[in-house]
């Protein structure tokens, strides 16, 4: 019986939830209950705290047919040349599952990285090498000459029969996500300013793990807003859907330009949100603009941020076509998808 391992940062030890570990969380369930092997997983989180747990992963990869390995930015650098090597040894088959849209940044080098030719070289001789978009799969193969990539998007358990649940004057928007300023917050807290100056019906609402070195000063943010903003902590997968419905627009301001399919973006059209967000490298590929929401201008975002969320305020019936065409747009990302790309490697 054939046995395949996923490698990446699961996060449970920890409760960690981000798009990362929600992403690996997702791949290995979907071949836990599909593939009809065993499938392990392995926390790169873990190895993190306790170096013994090498032992345990040495054994599954000495066992495993198949790793899938689902890597972040240290775990591409330093653990995919370790694992790729002694695929060799034993004689697994590798699926590459990116997350984030920074790999072609990554491999040439920019003004963050510097070029990895390494881990170029044995990205191009593993069994599959899965990006989340088309434009990062056309650059990999244009720029470095890929043969083996497959376009691997994000995707989500979808209950076709969530209806939006929000009929009331009150426009309530959210942010999901990690909670960081460079995923935009001082942007939306300006926005609230905004609200409050004008005395608007609008209120908004935070969910995400808030990260250290930005907490006090988000926490403070928060209290300065006690009759428009709230911070309802972490939502855990399983109530993303449930929880949303309530809202009516989902707030992405980012300022990673390399972000690649944030999983906040098929919550939101799952729940049947529109989505107002900056133009980050891929945000054409996933937002619709005037469609399944609005793309502003990635930097000075903010005359343009608070215009189009003012739009939707004074325009009850465009906001209620876009929840409908954000319903529609949630179909690209199911399970099902996601198995027929993954299924054909293992």
């Amino acid at each position: 019986m054939k046995k395949v391992l996923v490698l990446g940062a699961f996060g449970y030890f920890c409760n960690q939830l981000d798009g990362q570990t929600i992403k690996t969380r997702n791949v290995y369930n979907l071949l836990h209950e599909r593939y009809d092997g065993k499938v392990w997983r392995a926390d790169t989180l873990k190895l993190k705290k306790n170096p013994l747990l090498l032992l345990d992963l040495l054994w599954k990869l000495i066992k495993c047919n198949t790793l899938i390995i689902i890597p972040c930015l240290n775990n591409l650098t330093y653990i995919f040349p370790v694992v790729y090597y002694l695929s060799k040894i034993f004689g697994y088959k590798i699926i590459h599952v990116c997350v984030g849209g920074w790999q072609v940044e990554y491999f040439k080098g920019d003004e963050r990285f510097a070029p990895h030719p390494l881990q170029l070289n044995l990205s191009k001789k593993i069994k599959a090498f899965m990006p989340e978009m088309k434009k990062v799969d056309n650059d990999l193969k244009l720029e470095f000459g890929f043969n083996n990539t497959e376009v691997l998007t994000n995707f989500r358990k979808i209950d076709i029969s969530i209806v939006n649940r929000n009929n009331t004057r009150t426009l309530k928007l959210v942010f999901l996500s990690r909670i960081n300023k460079k995923k935009g917050y001082p942007t939306v807290f300006n926005f609230a300013q905004y609200v409050r100056e004008n005395g608007l019906d609008i209120t908004i609402t935070f969910y995400g793990m808030v990260e250290s070195d930005d907490k006090e000063d988000f926490m403070f943010c928060v209290s300065q807003f006690p009759d428009i903003v709230t911070y309802g902590g972490l939502l855990p997968q399983e109530v993303i859907s449930r929880t949303l419905v309530n809202y009516d627009l989902m707030l992405f301001p980012t300022t990673y330009y390399t972000e690649g399919l944030p999983g906040t973006i098929i919550d939101a059209y799952i729940a049947n949100l529109p989505v107002i967000a900056t133009e980050w490298k891929h945000a054409r590929e996933f937002i619709k603009d005037g469609v399944t929401g609005f793309i502003v201008r990635f930097d000075n975002c903010q005359k343009e941020f608070d215009a189009r969320i003012m739009e939707l305020y004074n325009d009850r019936r465009k906001l209620s076509v876009m929840k409908c065409n954000a319903k529609k747009e949630a179909l690209r990302f199911t399970e099902t998808n996601g198995w027929q790309v993954l299924s054909k490697y293992l």
